[in-house]
């Protein structure tokens, strides 16, 4: 019986380690998926829906490229969006860092000649961002259902004549 005293113990330290050991791991990596599944070329069709109710289809490309950052924990992505239309053509750009579930950086937009600041955070299907640059404002939503399959979502919140743009994208799996 004196054994009993000392191994309940030590298999409750060791259950409650592994356990912490496995929270920690889960909770760093719970966000890592939706990123890691983002790199690569997709193409799809999206719609373009202006303030005054009308809308346009569009054709789209969006390509990711993800590196490891120099600091530990960090993770950079580059994203380009091409979308084009009968009336309107977007040439987007992004430079992102990704920190545990926070990212920051920069983007810019080729055709409007414009640009500024990216920031927002990783969540379990994909990324969060709000743009801002002079003039515009915008939120910009990444969810990535399977390795496959994407939706883009953007909302002008100041700076253009369009209320949204969606776009469904795929790619070759």
């Amino acid at each position: 019986m004196r054994h009993s005293k000392f191994i309940y113990p030590r298999l409750a330290i060791s259950f409650a380690s592994i356990l912490v050991a496995t929270l920690l791991s889960y909770g760093a990596s719970a966000f890592a998926g939706p990123i890691e599944k983002l790199p690569g070329r997709w193409t799809g069709y999206g719609q373009i829906t202006l303030l005054n109710g009308a809308s346009e289809r569009v054709k789209c490309i969006a390509t990711y490229f993800l590196k490891k950052g120099m600091r530990a924990n960090r993770k950079n992505i580059n994203h380009n969006l091409r979308c084009a239309s009968t009336s309107y053509r977007i040439d987007a750009t992004a430079n992102l860092t990704v920190k545990t579930r926070s990212i920051a950086g920069e983007w810019r937009e080729r055709t409007y000649s414009t640009g500024g600041a990216a920031s927002g955070r990783i969540t379990p299907s994909g990324l969060r961002l709000s743009i801002k640059g002079d003039g515009f404002q915008a939120l910009f939503a990444v969810r990535t259902t399977s390795r496959c399959r994407q939706s883009i979502e953007i909302s002008p919140l100041q700076g253009l004549d369009i209320k949204k743009l969606t776009i469904a994208l795929i790619r070759g799996c």
